[in-house]
């Protein structure tokens, strides 16, 4: 038997995006539904064990990290860093990230959604979407085998790709070509305690046995999980030679791909390096790390020129200050730097629909070019979106100022 409820605000996904999403609906009085696809939170940072949070510091060569941001996501990410018990790193070109634990980042989220009181409905799908003059009325999902149908006032796509949107048959922006996805896996039983010799043994040994065709060409694309050295183990994240085409089927081959790799790379490692002669697979991420995905499509388009420009917007509503970074098919990343020092910025039209008067979104699928978010998809500026858009779906919830909405939102958060 359906159930049919009704609440203030809907928040679809709850990664990172979709806790802050809903946090932030939540703190500003209204009632918020979080809809989660998984039996826990924390979407790609937990599921994919992404193991590092970006763009949530300047882009500087000073040693000392330094936030770009203020409010919800410095909130969540000194939580992370405290529980984590770890401490931001940098490379030489600019950029600094934080690694963290997954169960920590997991514990964070859940304990934000019950100090919230944030209602939440695990291992949840989307049936279909009710719409009536722009504006959407209702969602219905099954949740644990139950169908459920949920009134609404506003609602937040955080899904990562478009999936509401996709529903609604609303515009696109689709990539010709996806970024390339990985697989993460933590081995336990290490004896190198060095990440960075163990990276340099890591690369050796592969280069060795790709040119000895023990292994194919396509295992150079094999990284440690930087900050994930630890106790005797470490996390690595292996690129996986099959396009991303979201074709029926194509996620499927993916994971299938993504396991045989990892079993051929680790026991190859066991094997002939030393550093992993006594090792042994600890855990294999349960969902296979999809970089990108469609995009929604909003009031404005974030370009690639924005970004490398450092564009700075009347109504901006997050501060940007990752390089746009692309994961190929057939190479390793590439990076495109903007000025060090400065950084773009994001402005709200991008997480509001050019269709919908109600539909908000946040995250991986915010309205951007491929070039825009391969640099607006990481963690940190993930949560700054998700923020954002929960502050501006309770406005339209509650009938109040958008103007007045954006301005509290740069106050708390720029």
């Amino acid at each position: 038997m359906e159930t049919v409820q009704h609440t203030d605000v809907v928040v679809l996904g709850g990664g990172a995006a979709g806790v802050a999403a809903a946090v932030a609906a939540a703190r500003k009085g209204v009632k918020v539904v979080l809809i989660e696809r998984n039996s826990f939170l924390g979407g790609k940072a937990t599921a994919a064990e992404v193991g590092t949070v970006c763009g949530l510091y300047h882009f500087s060569k000073n040693e000392e990290s330094t936030y770009i941001v203020n409010g919800f996501a410095k909130e969540f990410a000194d939580k992370l860093q405290a529980q984590s018990q770890s401490t931001p790193l940098h490379v030489p070109e600019g950029v600094h990230y934080l690694p963290y634990n997954i169960d920590a980042f997991k514990n964070i989220c859940a304990e934000l959604i019950r100090i919230h009181k944030i209602k939440v409905q695990y291992n949840a799908v989307l049936k279909n979407v009710s719409l009536d003059q722009h504006t959407i009325k209702s969602v219905s999902i099954i949740a644990n085998g139950i169908p459920i149908t949920i009134g609404l006032n506003a609602l937040i796509d955080c899904s990562g790709d478009s999936i509401i949107s996709q529903a609604a048959n609303l515009p696109l922006i689709k990539s010709d070509h996806y970024q390339a996805a990985a697989q993460v896996f933590t081995m336990e039983g290490v004896s190198e305690e060095s990440e960075f010799k163990l990276g340099m043994i890591l690369i050796k040994a592969l280069r060795s046995a790709i040119d000895k065709e023990l292994l194919g060409d396509f295992y150079d694309r094999v990284y440690i999980v930087q900050g994930s050295l630890k106790n005797n183990c470490v996390s690595l994240k292996v690129g996986i030679p099959i396009a991303v085409t979201y074709a029926p089927g194509n996620l499927q081959e993916l994971r299938t791909v993504a396991q045989s790799l990892v079993v051929n790379l680790s026991q190859y490692l066991i094997s002939n390096v030393d550093a992993f002669k006594n090792a042994h697979i600890k855990n294999i991420a349960p969902e296979v790390g999809i970089r990108v995905g469609q995009r929604s499509t909003g009031k404005y388009i974030l370009m690639e020129e924005d970004v490398l420009s450092c564009k700075k917007f009347e109504n901006a509503i997050a501060n940007g200050s990752w390089p746009i970074e692309i994961w190929e098919q057939n190479r390793r990343v590439n990076m495109r730097y903007f000025n060090l020092d400065d950084y773009y910025q994001i402005p709200a039209d991008c997480l509001q629909s050019n269709s919908l008067n109600n539909l908000f979104f946040a995250g991986r699928n915010i309205s951007a070019t491929d070039g825009a978010i391969a640099s607006a998809r990481v963690m940190g500026i993930c949560l700054q979106t998700g923020y954002a858009a929960g502050c501006l779906a309770a406005a339209t919830a509650l009938k109040l100022s958008m103007n007045d909405t954006i301005r509290q939102i740069q106050t708390e958060q720029l």
